[in-house]
């Protein structure tokens, strides 16, 4: 610094030169903008040295007392600093003499001092007592500011002269041992480049276990090429990323989001149990989970660096802002890694989000510099970030599902159960046989018999054991799936319940609620004529408004019918459905609200004349109301023609499961899959959904209802299909009879 910077700058409060002069003659961006830093050095010490030297300009000492402030009714402009030229000062050899006691070889300062310019501070008078506890406790923390190795632009060292061999150089940490790693870009114009390294999973073992032969996966990532090379990319936008937020974002929330750089790193933790029962399956590399459960214990979490400074405390461990991006939450739906929806745990991650202040203007710092604001460009920002993680959760989910499969055709678990109880009731008749041939045989000359039959019982119990042990792991694991599904259905269960309590609590009210209106325009015609308000307007007109009334009150009495009716008993009871009958009530149950919303409902038969369904109603319900509320939702999105149509196409063909099937078209005329969807088969996903608040483009919809769908038709061992055309949705259906 110069005088005049250490002047007019340095010494002043609160002032704005950084904002105004963002980047240095080097071109680093400056960091700090409240102008207040400096006086952190009182916290430290008493007495404060500084000495600065620029290429041009002569060397600067710059020194202050700050217990000047200990004083009585003592104001700011009391306390006095001084400055002076020097005519002489190698900053080499003044380090040099300050780090005497740590006896550095010189080619640590021919390394770090090749100029006679920069900046030293030195700090006497301390205000603590530096013991080894807390010049560690320093260190670590120290840790956890130093860039890392992705964006490393300077670096730090300390020293103690009590302890001059125990400290030193403070190296960045390198998370060379990582299941996955994903390192995405977003440049200005909102294009990401995302690319995807596997470290998981033994190439080897995968080709052993025939993994590249029977899987089903399509798609370049999944190849052998693909898995030697063991990276991937991927290209999207960030409409593609969060898709559908682009018809909602009015505070345009998608310009404000400038360049930044994200790398994230998963890396698995395990228990011995976990871990033996995962390895027979799943063809893991070797792991060390003792050293990666330390690694992320003191360097795990998300960091955000501004700049290449460390912006605390997101990330920081032991702390509430560790988990910030809230994968906590996403991982309680579904930790499951062999269930589609699959969400990573927070304490399995490390990472580091490196934006600017230059091009990220609307990340502003909260007044007491802890963290950036919390405003709706920030609240977006997480949800990008969820995004491009998601990228790495969706491919590691569909590798070990379908590693999943395979070695559950390949190991024929049911097979093992079946043989274990068949192998459990053969001994226990024979050991029954046994001793009643005993029973009646006598004792003399049976010895060496007896002996040979024992033998060959402790033979058959070993099979039989063994038959079990294989039988016992796959019930666990089928329990395991069983539990997460069960968690995920008591979610929705509870939800169904409160929703159905509130409904027939309302509809008891919506008896009283009807005639109301009516009761309220006889008693107004008492009092005057609809001719004597008729210069009024619409909204201050009372016979109007009684109207609207009456409508309003007879549109929620047929929503709370429509509600009940799904929670019908005889609804979840498996019978034999006439679905000629079940069509045309379908058609009446939504009448009147799709009327409302002039929306028109077709149904097209075809051959459909007797045809019968074997299961529950309520499983229809479920297939047909969300496609239906999907529509009725879908026709209020920008892009929607005048036409306002639903068509449901059935037909009994050969042609579909089994010998006999039912086909399904569902259809409709709204504006079809957002536009950034590139696979149609993504909405089938748990929790995959467009709907997103307009504010922040947090997820508002539960992402369930296509899920549900799927999951209700794969029971009954049917198919879905989902149509890519656009404008218009349509689904293709195949039910067997």
């Amino acid at each position: 610094m110069t005088e005049d910077t250490i002047s007019r700058h340095w010494m002043t409060i609160g002032t704005d030169h950084k904002n105004n002069n963002e980047a240095t003659g080097k071109s680093r961006i400056k960091t700090g903008a409240k102008g207040i830093g400096r006086f952190a050095l009182d916290r430290l010490g008493g007495h404060c040295e500084m000495i600065t030297n620029t290429e041009k300009t002569k060397p600067i000492e710059w020194q202050v007392s700050w217990n000047q402030f200990d004083g009585a009714d003592i104001r700011l402009t009391d306390v006095k600093a001084t400055i002076e030229e020097i005519d002489s000062y190698e900053i080499k050899s003044y380090v040099s003499s300050l780090l005497a006691f740590i006896k550095t070889p010189n080619k640590f300062f021919d390394k770090h001092f090749t100029k006679n310019t920069g900046t030293v501070i030195k700090i006497t008078s301390l205000r603590d007592s530096w013991s080894e506890n807390a010049i560690e406790q320093l260190f670590q923390n120290l840790e956890q500011l130093i860039p890392p190795l992705e964006i490393n632009s300077f670096g730090i060292y300390l020293y103690s002269s009590l302890y001059p061999n125990q400290f030193g150089i403070i190296e960045p940490e390198a998370f060379d041992d990582y299941d996955y790693k994903l390192s995405a870009s977003v440049s200005l114009d909102h294009k990401a480049i995302i690319k995807i390294t596997r470290n998981e999973l033994d190439l080897n073992g995968l080709i052993s276990r025939h993994f590249f032969e029977n899987n089903q996966l399509v798609g370049p990532q999944y190849s052998l090429d693909t898995f030697k090379k063991g990276e991937f990319t991927i290209n999207a936008s960030l409409e593609e990323l969060i898709p559908g937020f682009k018809d909602v974002d009015k505070n345009n929330l998608l310009d404000k989001i400038g360049p930044f750089e994200f790398s994230f790193y998963f890396l698995k933790r395990g228990g011995a149990q976990e871990k033996d029962e995962d390895e027979r399956k799943y063809p893991y590399n070797p792991v060390n989970y003792a050293v990666r459960s330390q690694l992320l214990s003191r360097y795990g979490g998300i960091k955000i660096f501004r700049d290449n400074f460390r912006v605390r405390p997101y990330g920081e461990v032991k702390s509430t802002a560790f988990d910030w991006l809230d994968l906590g939450v996403r991982a309680a739906r579904n930790p499951t890694i062999t269930r589609p929806g699959y969400s990573v745990r927070p304490n399995q991650v490390y990472g580091i989000v490196n934006i600017s202040k230059v091009t990220n203007i609307a990340f502003q710092d909260k007044s007491n510099r802890e963290g950036l604001q919390e405003n709706e460009s920030f609240t977006f920002f997480k949800q990008i970030l969820l995004a491009i993680i998601n990228k790495f959760e969706i491919d590691r989910s569909t590798i070990m599902l379908t590693i999943d499969k395979l070695w559950k055709e390949q190991n024929k678990q049911e097979e093992a159960k079946e043989e274990a109880t068949n192998d459990s009731k053969a001994y226990k008749k024979k050991k029954a046989a046994r001793k009643a041939k005993k029973g009646s045989s006598s004792a003399q000359g049976t010895q060496g018999q007896d002996t040979e039959e024992q033998e060959e019982l402790l033979e058959d119990a070993d099979k039989v054991i063994e038959r079990l042990e294989l039988a016992i792991a796959a019930l666990k694991e089928d329990n395991a799936v069983l539990r997460e599904e069960q968690k995920l259905y008591r979610v929705l269960t509870s939800a169904g319940l409160t929703v159905s309590s509130f409904a027939h609590e309302l509809k008891n009210l919506s008896g009283r609620t009807l005639p109301r209106s009516d009761y309220l325009r006889e008693v107004l015609e008492e009092l005057l004529k609809p001719n004597d308000v008729a210069h009024l307007p619409d909204f201050r007109n009372p016979f109007i408004m009684v109207s609207d009334i009456k409508s309003d009150d007879e549109r929620v009495s047929q929503w709370l019918d429509f509600s009940l009716a799904s929670l019908k008993r005889d609804k979840r009871t498996r019978t034999k459905i006439d679905l000629v009958t079940y069509v045309e009530k379908l058609q009446r149950t939504w009448a009147a609200l799709l009327s409302q919303k002039q929306i028109k409902l077709t149904v097209k038969k075809t051959n459909f004349l007797n045809v019968y369904f074997k299961g529950f109603e309520i499983d229809l319900d479920t297939i047909f109301n969300n496609l239906i509320v999907n529509s009725v939702e879908a026709f209020v999105r920008p892009g929607v023609s005048d036409r306002r149509e639903i068509t449901l196409s059935f037909a009994f063909t050969p042609k579909g499961i089994g010998t006999y099937g039912i086909s399904i078209i569902y259809e409709d005329s709204g504006p079809g899959l957002a536009s950034e969807i590139k696979d149609a088969a993504q909405i089938l996903q748990p929790f995959f959904t467009t709907k997103r608040d307009n504010q922040t483009g947090e997820i508002i919809g539960t992402g369930l209802g296509m899920w549900l769908i799927k999951s209700t038709i794969d029971d009954y061992s049917g198919k879905i299909q989902i149509g890519a055309e656009r404008p218009g949705f349509k689904a293709l259906i195949d039910l067997p009879a």
